[in-house]
């Protein structure tokens, strides 16, 4: 079981994508029980003094943690594997818990570029895949939405069997308590739409289940679409609605989201980087990983404000390769969507995940379990395709 601790971040320089204080120079963070306490410019009052772990550096940069997808995380997980267009065969060949091993270090390595909440696409929804995800991901302590494609998904029956196999995965009731993670819906044609029942949806609406639609379709629906009570609409044509998110960038809209089903864009630095080529805009494409993201999925931390949950990323700018950086508002931003920065510590439901170059739940041992299962694999799969 986690413990949660008293955090208190001293003599930073606040990104705090909120627009009453957007910018604190010279602040201090507080955090209690996963929530933002309190936070301002200056030194911190000497009762906090007394947090369980305090972090004090200078050139260190703190804005809540990126939220990145819709792509597949199995898919970024062999990204760059020969049998990477034959996963289906790749992933049979292994355990239920190597694939979790593998996908805990796959979580971890996203962390380490500053994500803290991933919204995955699953389009094989087998006990053991599902199973593996929830498991992974609340091990790693990563904030993580798996999204089901409605076609998968035909009976109410399919949707209780499939969310109590994701809730299975998780061990740690902390991490149910603290909404790590959360099942969605994807609905891609009228098709989907018109195979939902009227008692799926309901079941769906208890669930506060998030439901992803294209907007095209929700638009030319059956008046059935009206009952879903939690849309995410994807890829807006006419008129700007809310919650909505874009999976292309040429198309995207100030105010919405941008999670891509290309894998690479669950990595933030590749994100940051495509989308600053295309809209010219540092401040802007740092608030889309950072604030519309979160805002417009429901998830994570979308602005640094008290009573928030804290999900928020250190980033240092102190030595090179990304420093010693002068910082200012204007530096800091240019810095950040150039992916120019290091990630010092990454804390999610106020937990600490990844501190001064370690993953604190995803381990050395781990990481050397998951080379050796890669290395058994890839001959496996030399082997078959002999």
């Amino acid at each position: 079981m986690v413990k949660s601790m008293k955090i208190l971040i001293e003599n930073a320089t606040i990104l705090t994508m909120n627009s009453q204080k957007p910018f604190v120079q010279n602040g201090y963070l507080f955090i209690d029980k996963g929530i933002i306490v309190t936070y301002g410019e200056g030194a911190p009052p000497i009762e906090l003094e007394f947090a369980d772990y305090v972090i004090n550096e200078s050139f260190a940069v703190v804005l809540p943690g990126f939220v990145v997808g819709m792509g597949n995380i199995l898919h970024y997980l062999f990204q760059f594997n020969d049998y990477n267009d034959n996963l289906s065969n790749a992933i049979s060949t292994l355990t239920r818990l190597e694939l979790e091993t593998l996908l805990e270090v796959s979580f971890a390595s996203l962390a380490f570029h500053g994500a803290t909440s991933v919204v995955t696409l699953v389009k094989e929804a087998n006990e053991k895949i599902v199973q593996a995800l929830a498991e992974a991901s609340s091990n790693s302590w990563t904030r993580a939405r798996f999204v089901l494609p409605a076609s998968l998904i035909h009976t109410v029956n399919d949707y209780e069997y499939l969310k109590k196999t994701l809730l299975k995965g998780v061990k740690d009731q902390d991490a149910m308590a603290r909404k790590m993670i959360s099942m969605a819906l994807l609905l891609e044609s009228k098709d989907d739409l018109a195979k939902l029942s009227k008692e799926l949806i309901d079941v769906v609406n208890e669930d506060r289940t998030y439901v992803y639609v294209d907007s095209e379709v929700f638009e030319k629906a059956l008046p059935i679409a009206r009952e879903i009570n939690n849309v995410i609409l994807l890829n807006p044509r006419n008129q700007i609605a809310s919650p909505c998110i874009y999976t292309s960038i040429d198309s995207w809209r100030a105010g919405c989201g941008i999670m891509s089903y290309e894998t690479g864009f669950l990595n933030p630095k590749r994100s940051l980087s495509i989308l600053y080529s295309v809209c010219k805009d540092a401040y802007a494409t740092v608030n889309v990983l950072s604030h519309t993201n979160s805002l417009n999925n429901k998830i994570g931390t979308s602005s640094i404000r008290e009573s928030e949950q804290a999900d928020i990323i250190v980033l240092s700018f102190r030595e090179p390769p990304y420093g010693p950086l002068p910082i200012s508002n204007k530096t800091v931003v240019h810095a950040i969507s150039n992916a120019f920065y290091t990630v010092k510590t990454a804390i999610v439901g106020g937990e600490i995940v990844l501190d001064n170059g370690l993953h604190l739940f995803v381990g050395e041992e781990k990481i050397k379990k998951a080379g050796t299962i890669i290395n058994e694999l890839s001959k496996k799969m030399l082997e078959s395709s002999k």
